[in-house]
């Protein structure tokens, strides 16, 4: 003989008991699916309860399709990935390699990966965070362990150091001071040594601001309710300051590089150019006079594929930069010795007039700043010293933005526009601080009558 079963209808849902006396809630979702709790209750109220909380959810439009929620995370990341067709070739390919060695991979004892995206709770995500940075420090100890067991120098200078012995911390080291070192058995420093207590971090920033980005696109498509990334300071990283170049180690920089690059570190100190904004500019991209460079471009590099060229970083990037006339003559004079007629033509390239990549212009700078005594001197720098160089005339904030390229809030079309003839006063105040100078910061832009 069967049991019977008792359905309640409510204004949303319906709840029925089943013959094991307990109860089931139904209700009908926006899509018009018929949808079960996901298991049953002791009592008609507390059913009733679960039903209401639906409701509410629906009301404050917070509900989404329980199932939707299903999806492993590697899946709905290799579909985020796949979509996101905003992104720039350079960031989509770190953003896959970011995945695939620290987001997708097991930390702190959770395989985020292979959690579906309604089960990522905030304290998953802690406990995941918490692996993740210890497994990216240890990685980077590695790293610099590593470094020391293969850099003669770096461990002559660690030795050096513990003596007492007066060595700087960049460049080269004397010739006794390694001589020593080779007597006393070439002793290895500490494999702690010159490591930082956050090495790693930015690795693991990165990470968590993928998997946020990821779970914010869930978010909003309805997938989850809401995001679980909620630690405090987890995706922010406060870099170490990058020392711009001085004007006396810019000149040096030029001297020291071969005469077909002077001109490019002199057009990217004075200019504030990012690398491959630089790297990238055609002879069509400056005036004839050399006192004008347009940006509209950048060098894009990705593993496999070679060099190729690309948007600049943002909206902003597109920008007209004006130079001091003692950069400019520099130019002109780099064009007519070292650049194809063709308008086309790259004004800066190697020997076989092929593009400079990343490798290439940073072995050109490791063997130039070792003359200035700036071991970490980078191509970057040289931006940032266009930005100190330009601040020094007193130009405002939002022309030093307009320069460099840099997307602001306050930013638009008719901005940028009345501010070319800004640029090109700022352009005029750079040159007077170059020439106060008496050739210190330009030596080698005199004009030949000089």
């Amino acid at each position: 003989m069967g049991t019977s079963r008792t359905r309640h209808h409510s204004s949303f849902g319906s709840v029925t008991r089943l013959p094991s006396g307990r109860f089931r809630a139904r209700y009908t979702g926006p899509d018009g699916l018929r949808r079960t709790a996901p298991a049953t209750f002791e009592t008609k109220t507390a059913a009733q309860d679960w039903l209401a909380g639906v409701r509410t959810d629906l009301v404050r439009h917070q509900w989404s399709a329980p199932e939707r929620g299903d999806v492993r995370l590697k899946t709905y990341l290799a579909d985020w990935l796949d979509s996101a067709t905003h992104l720039r070739p350079s960031t989509l390919h770190s953003y896959r390699g970011v995945a695939d060695r620290w987001l997708l991979s097991p930390h702190g004892g959770v395989d985020l990966g292979e959690v579906a995206l309604s089960a990522i709770s905030p304290d998953l995500v802690r406990r995941w965070y918490a692996g993740l940075t210890r497994d990216t420090h240890a990685a980077a100890m590695e790293r610099a362990r590593s470094r020391s067991r293969t850099s003669a120098s770096e461990a002559a200078r660690a030795w050096a150091r513990e003596r007492g012995k007066p060595v700087k911390s960049t460049g080269r080291l004397p010739v006794q001071v390694v001589e020593s070192w080779r007597r006393a058995g070439r002793p290895l420093p500490p494999d702690d040594a010159a490591v930082p207590d956050d090495a790693g971090r930015v690795i693991a920033v990165h990470a968590y601001r993928l998997l946020r980005a990821v779970l914010n696109t869930a978010t909003r498509d309805g997938v989850i309710v809401s995001n679980p990334c909620r630690l405090p300071g987890a995706g922010s990283f406060t870099a170490a300051e990058r020392r711009p170049a001085s004007a006396d180690e810019v000149a040096g920089l030029v001297g020291a590089m071969p005469p077909r690059y002077q001109a490019a570190v002199l057009v990217a100190a004075w200019s504030g150019l990012r690398p491959g904004e630089l790297f990238a500019l055609r002879r069509r991209d400056a005036s004839a006079d050399g006192t004008v460079v347009h940006v509209d471009r950048t060098m894009v590099e990705l593993p496999g594929k070679g060099v190729g060229f690309g948007p600049p970083k943002s909206r902003a990037g597109r920008r007209t930069v004006h130079l001091p006339l003692g950069v400019a003559r520099v130019l002109v004079q780099h064009l007519e010795v070292f650049v194809a007629k063709d308008r086309d033509a790259l004004v800066f390239t190697t020997e076989a007039g092929r593009p400079v990549d990343k490798s290439r212009r940073s072995a050109l700078m490791r063997r130039a700043r070792v003359v200035v005594d700036r071991e970490d001197l980078t191509w970057h720098h040289l931006r940032h010293t266009g930005m100190t160089l330009a601040a020094a005339t007193g130009a405002p904030l939002a022309q030093l933005q307009r320069r460099l390229g840099h997307s602001t809030v306050r930013a638009s079309l008719i901005y940028q526009h009345a501010s070319d003839d800004a640029d090109r006063l700022l352009a005029e105040r750079l040159d007077a601080l170059a020439s106060a100078s008496d050739g210190v910061l330009l030596p080698f832009a005199r004009p030949e009558s000089a």
